[in-house]
């Protein structure tokens, strides 16, 4: 979904509530739902809500397919185009960006499932797994018998 700055602009809040069904790079089987607000304070724009979905994944222990709820908060702040040259051109090449980070309304627009995605990432295990424990560890089992793995065992072999 995509808010134009004209809309916030015109209405002192605009309020979203929605389902995003495709994201790029993350499976969502029943979307991702997404409510929250866009206001403008000062020379930002501020974009705050919530996000809930279910994701489609594979385990990293036994390969099974899980599916856990993640759900989480959000908030961006944008400045628009001439705003955001104003504010780039201001820090110096190896100043930090602070507390407050702005990004830019690109063609005076906010793209909401962008931000959204970037805190599901975020949010996201580096490695998901079964919980509490896996049902099926065979594949597990197979490779946790303190043998080398047959699938490296030539590496043993090689001399020097």
């Amino acid at each position: 979904m995509i808010i134009k700055l004209s809309e916030i602009i015109n209405e002192s809040e605009v309020t979203f509530d929605y389902v995003e069904k495709t994201m790029d790079s993350i499976d969502i089987p029943e979307g991702i739902v997404i409510r929250g607000k866009a206001y403008k304070e000062g020379n930002s724009y501020i974009l705050e809500g919530s996000y809930r979905a279910v994701l489609r994944l594979e385990c990293v222990r036994c390969l099974v397919e899980i599916e856990p709820l993640i759900q989480g908060d959000f908030k961006g702040e944008y400045l628009d185009p001439k705003e955001y040259f104003k504010y780039a051109s201001s820090l110096k090449p190896e100043e930090e960006f602070g507390d407050v980070h702005f990004e830019e309304a690109v063609n005076s627009e906010i793209e909401i499932s962008d931000l959204v995605r970037e805190y599901i990432i975020l949010d996201l295990s580096q490695y998901e797994a079964c919980l509490p424990e896996c049902s099926d560890t065979s594949e597990v089992d197979k490779y946790s018998s303190g043998d080398v793995d047959p699938r490296w065992q030539q590496l043993l072999d090689i001399k020097l």
